[in-house]
């Protein structure tokens, strides 16, 4: 039997090209966005994609699919979707992503402590005034999501000479942390950031945790940072701690809306960096997510399910 498979992302012609040379005998195609999809997915076996780019509608045109490969590590959007079958299998690319967020947290960091927004507006208007800037160094930060991610963006900040606590629903003793408390005492930790890094997933009950409260319970020096989902936080809330300044600052990477709309008041704030859902988007993406997708698919058509890599649902018996 012939598979089809369906690569959906900007970079599917390139994936494509990959699994083609290695598995000639599958039936491929490729699709930039939904907009190129045609109306019948009903053929297509295996779905490989990142979940952020496939909505409901999408989901439940692929009656038959038996397998996701997710391009990313989360997997929320997919697992979210009533119309996808307790029987497909779900894998991600968990396990590559610690590099790339530790050094967006890093660079999101410093563009909030050296005050960037003001620092470009002066080079544009050629204006030459010093001001000094606030050192990382014996700062606390608040990772909230200890996962590969977390891990990672824990081991740098500990490593700039930074106060690391971590917040997470399964506590232990990790080795760059100097406190790892639970989520459920989110608010108190809050309290003792002088920067809030969110890297939680966009699971059920992470909705909404970034909450009015916890906001109220942040120093007024304190930033926070969202690398994490939109969804995990109250932005109309956030908005307004911005606005009165009751929070210092933010540098968000995702929001509840994917585009930022254009009237949202998140783009003038002068205390707000925005970056557009990039803290995966490296060049060399292609190079760390392909080893996993192509060992899976030999799991996948040899029938060895339960050897697949990041099995996020049960393989079958």
């Amino acid at each position: 039997m012939t598979i089809s498979v369906l690569v959906l992302d900007s970079r599917a012609d390139a994936y494509a090209d990959h699994l083609r040379r290695e598995f000639p005998e599958l039936r491929l195609h490729s699709a930039r966005d939904t907009g190129e999809l045609p109306d019948d997915l009903s053929h297509i076996d295996v779905l490989v994609a990142l979940g952020v780019s496939v909505n409901d509608d999408v989901l439940r045109r692929l009656a038959n699919v038996k397998w996701i490969q997710s391009l990313a590590t989360g997997v929320d959007h997919f697992l979210r979707c009533p119309d996808l079958g307790a029987h497909v299998l779900i894998t991600s690319a968990r396990g590559i992503h610690g590099p790339m967020m530790r050094e967006m947290a890093a660079f999101l960091m410093l563009c909030l402590s050296h005050n960037v927004v003001r620092q470009v507006e002066d080079q544009k208007a050629h204006v030459w005034e010093r001001r000094p800037w606030a050192l990382l160094y014996e700062k606390s930060a608040v990772v909230v999501g200890i996962g590969v991610s977390g891990l990672a963006i824990g081991e740098l900040l500990n490593a700039l000479g930074m106060n690391v606590i971590g917040v997470t629903r399964t506590p232990r003793v990790i080795a760059p942390f100097a406190l790892v408390m639970h989520t459920d005492r989110l608010i108190e930790a809050a309290g003792m950031a002088d920067y809030l890094v969110n890297v939680l997933p966009g699971n059920r009950e992470n909705i909404g945790l970034f909450s009015r409260a916890v906001f109220a319970a942040m120093k007024r020096s304190a930033f926070f940072l969202n690398i994490g989902r939109g969804e995990t936080v109250d932005e109309n809330a956030l908005i307004e701690c911005l606005r009165t300044g009751s929070i210092a600052g933010a540098a968000l990477d995702v929001f509840t809306a994917r585009p930022l709309p254009p009237e949202s008041p998140l783009w003038d704030l002068p205390n707000v960096v925005i970056t557009p859902h990039i803290g995966g988007y490296v060049t060399a993406y292609e190079d760390h997510v392909m080893p996993i997708l192509m060992e899976n698919m030999r799991h996948f058509l040899a029938g060895r399910c339960g050897q697949m890599r990041n099995l996020v649902t049960p393989a079958p018996a």
